[in-house]
């Protein structure tokens, strides 16, 4: 038995669905090898059987997913004796899905009920592709929200520092704040930060500002005064004399 939840191509550009649906396979049920020019995920509620990627062969049973990537050729077959009952998504994204996706074989017993909600989506008339884009975004914040290894924390701290500095550089920000958000000591947040962007934190933060100031006063033709306020700067007298100090100019000079 397949059922299909049929989807509109949307054309999103981060995260595309294509396709979504269930299957209770019969016995020795197959397909492939084909090569699809999008990702599909294959979660299997029960069963088992035998997914072939280009690394090799691999038994798959309840409570994993097979991973076929774009453009790869796969196959897979259902056993004979206890046949999978799967359920699917397949979807366009141009996002770096490595981390999220790293083996053809992912055992992520967590996943099951997003899996759920994707075919409950068939109930849903209008916005089913935005419900499904939500759910594969869930789905990859299982997967690949947090770092794996050890030694991909730090970076993955760093990571997310910059991301916060560069949404909220508008904001007061402080060092020790930051770092108790992560839960990490200042002492060594500070020096993880200096290790993977060459700057302590302090440093980017004023440079993300007078950088984002810059732009402001040349592209959109802000005042001193506005673009100081417009990135963080109460005092525009201290904005002026830390823009000169990395610009080499006044901001009314390098505003033009």
């Amino acid at each position: 038995m397949r059922r299909d939840i049929l989807l509109e191509n949307k054309g999103l550009s981060d995260i595309n669905p294509l396709s979504c649906g269930e299957q209770r396979c019969a016995p020795m049920h197959s397909c492939g090898p084909f090569a699809r020019p999008y990702y599909l995920l294959h979660y299997v509620l029960s069963g088992k059987g035998v997914y072939q990627a280009a690394e090799g062969s691999y038994a798959v049973t309840e409570g994993q997913m097979f991973v076929i990537l774009p453009n790869e050729p796969a196959a897979y077959t259902a056993d004979r004796q206890d046949p999978w009952h799967y359920r699917w998504v397949g979807f366009e994204s141009a996002l770096d899905l490595t981390a999220a996706l790293p083996s053809c074989v992912i055992t992520e017993p967590q996943c099951a009920h997003i899996f759920h909600a994707l075919m409950d989506s068939g109930h849903i008339e209008l916005g089913r592709e935005w419900y499904i884009c939500g759910k594969l975004y869930e789905l990859l914040s299982l997967l690949g929200g947090e770092p794996r290894s050890g030694q991909s924390r730090p970076r993955y701290y760093v990571r997310m520092a910059q991301n916060y500095i560069e949404a909220n550089y508008q904001q007061e920000l402080r060092v020790e704040k930051l770092a108790e958000n992560l839960n990490l000591d200042r002492a060594y947040f500070s020096k993880i930060f200096h290790r993977y962007t060459g700057k302590p934190p302090s440093r980017y933060v004023v440079d993300f500002r007078l950088d984002k100031a810059a732009e402001l006063l040349a592209r959109q033709g802000l005042t001193p005064g506005e673009a100081a306020q417009s990135v963080g700067y109460g005092d525009i007298f201290n904005f002026s004399r830390m823009f000169k100090r990395r610009f080499g100019v006044s901001p009314s000079a390098y505003r033009g």
